[in-house]
């Protein structure tokens, strides 16, 4: 094995490492959870760059980004609250079709592997985040759509841990669902 192959796996170890602890951390109401809410995103960004999966590397920025929010304006303060169905199926069909658009921009312009798949789970991705960050108890649900597709996404580009990762935090998110207690939408 090539001392890059064997940096890449140590990358990818410490990255689903980090993440893995964020989503424990975040579900046990942790601060602590945000450090490694920022260092997971920043290993997982140069992972997905070097597998050219360019929309993930956004996504992974825009996850350091909110993190820093969540640690600057949450603190110990964990909000819990609903929006409305006509809300979420609004928001829902405004990023898929942003997604959609990426998708086919980087289908178009760049050598991106699986662009319009990535494109999408990024953009729900960031939707899902932002109600986590404000404390809409209904993004464990749309975690637990997007954490199947980004195991089977991670899967197809080789990435086997960080797929695994993914499948555990699809775990994690029915547990984070239950756990708060179902808030009907």
């Amino acid at each position: 094995m090539t001392s890059s192959k064997i940096g890449m796996r140590i990358l990818e170890v410490l990255a689903i490492l980090f993440n893995l602890g964020f989503t424990v951390l975040y579900i046990q109401q942790s601060e602590w959870a945000f450090i490694l809410g920022m260092l997971g995103p920043s290993l997982l960004a140069i992972l997905s760059y070097r597998r050219q999966l360019y929309a993930d590397v956004l996504l992974q920025i825009f996850y350091i980004l909110i993190t820093l929010f969540g640690w600057l304006h949450l603190g110990g303060n964990w909000p819990s609250m609903s929006i409305s169905l006509s809300t979420h199926i609004l928001t829902i069909g405004i990023m898929l079709t942003i997604g959609w658009g990426i998708g086919n921009w980087l289908q178009a312009k760049t050598n991106a592997a699986m662009p319009i798949l990535d494109s999408c789970i990024t953009t729900l991705s960031i939707l899902a985040t932002f109600y986590m960050m404000i404390g809409c108890h209904e993004n464990w649900m749309y975690f637990m759509v997007i954490n199947a597709a980004c195991a089977y996404l991670f899967f197809t580009r080789k990435l086997i841990g960080i797929s695994i990762l993914y499948f555990l935090y699809l775990i994690l998110a029915i547990e984070g669902y239950f756990r708060f207690g179902w808030i009907p939408i």
